[in-house]
């Protein structure tokens, strides 16, 4: 009798050996000829070549890249802008919350590395002779093209992992020390590539640095050749609204507004800084005021200087009302509105949307 197991046992033995062979017989391959085949991974040097700006957002960041390599990074809800870092060349800027400052040690060089990754569709082509062969490395069954940058001095070494079989960018690992002499490690996995905008790219990727979680980054709202303004790599304004500080009194706007069941967290532009300003302690008593003349609204509030002394979540069908430091930590206080009265007051939240308080007198 005809065996068929056994043949697919030996044709499965044979792809394996063939893989294998394969793998080794371009084990000592010269840097231009894996560049070539990592460009054509992703899409190939006429699709890039026709690539002038590439947008896209993960989470709360939106990354937008000339074929240049100048890189902008905008932070917030669309339209707020909190947060711009801007690299260009040697140099990475950043304007978080109006305060502007140079980024330096092993941050600056994970920017400026991100910066040529994304201004080439997800492969190295922007570094071209920068790099060097290390060789092949295996990660448990699979094994990797190995490159790093020539260049190991400073605070950090990047290492670049490539797959075998079709060259695509499979792992980015930034290696070195903080200027404290600490341990700086962080890694970059990419998933498989797919075709998005006539090019092929990672659509997410996980990202974990030594003694922190993880977190997975999910591609959204990927664009090639935006219109953009001549100056628009140039200028770091933010959009967030403005504070206005008074003697007991505060006018801002709303940055974001996340609603869940029987809760309400709206995060204002009101930062530290402000909150000193204007004289605020904890346990004072706030008038709490926004929206417009025909659907305005008027509440109360207590304010709360450190995430310590926030109240716990009440009895059900009982209100909390608070103004208090982000629970997850941030530059930025939070309005904490819990119970039956959220579930009304989510819609008078708009984004931008003008709100104030003002300390209620003893």
């Amino acid at each position: 009798m005809f065996n068929t197991s056994r043949v697919r046992w030996v044709v499965a033995v044979i792809t394996f050996i063939s893989a294998v062979g394969l793998v080794f017989a371009q084990a000592d391959l010269p840097l231009k000829d894996i560049l070539k085949k990592n460009l054509e991974a992703s899409g190939g040097q006429e699709k890039l070549g026709q690539v002038k700006n590439l947008s896209f957002r993960t989470g709360g960041t939106r990354q937008i890249v000339s074929a240049a390599g100048d890189l902008k990074i905008l932070t917030g809800k669309d339209p707020v802008v909190t947060e711009i870092v801007y690299v260009k060349g040697g140099k990475v800027v950043r304007n978080s919350f109006g305060s502007t400052s140079e980024i330096t040690g092993p941050q600056k060089t994970v920017y400026q590395t991100l910066a040529k990754i994304y201004a080439g569709a997800f492969s190295l082509t922007k570094f071209g002779e920068l790099l060097k062969v290390v060789g092949l490395k295996s990660f448990g069954p699979e094994k990797l093209y190995h490159l790093t940058t020539k260049a190991t001095e400073g605070p950090v070494t990047t290492h670049f992992y490539l797959k075998a079989d079709d060259f695509s960018l499979k792992r980015l690992v930034f290696q070195g020390t903080t200027a404290e002499g600490d341990k700086y490690e962080v890694n970059y996995d990419f998933a498989p590539f797919e075709e998005a905008e006539g090019l092929r790219v990672p659509l997410s990727w996980f990202v974990s640095q030594v003694g922190t979680r993880g977190n997975l980054m999910e591609v959204t709202d990927l664009k090639a050749n935006q219109a953009l303004a001549a100056d628009f790599f140039s200028t770091m304004d933010l959009n967030m609204g403005a504070v206005k500080v008074g003697s007991g009194s505060l006018e801002g706007n709303v940055l974001d507004v996340d609603s869940f069941p029987n809760g309400l967290f709206v995060t204002t532009n009101w930062t530290k800084k402000d909150i000193e300003q204007a004289g605020f302690k904890s346990g004072d008593e706030l008038t709490l005021e926004g929206g417009d003349q025909d659907k305005g609204f008027v509440t109360s509030v207590v304010f709360y200087a450190s995430a310590g002394e926030l109240p716990r979540p009440g009895e059900p069908g009982k209100d909390i009302r608070v103004l208090g430091p982000a629970p997850r930590g941030g530059e930025t206080y939070v309005l904490q509105i819990m119970g039956p009265l959220a579930s009304g007051m989510g819609p008078q939240f708009a984004i931008l949307a003008p709100i104030s308080i003002t300390k209620k007198a003893k």
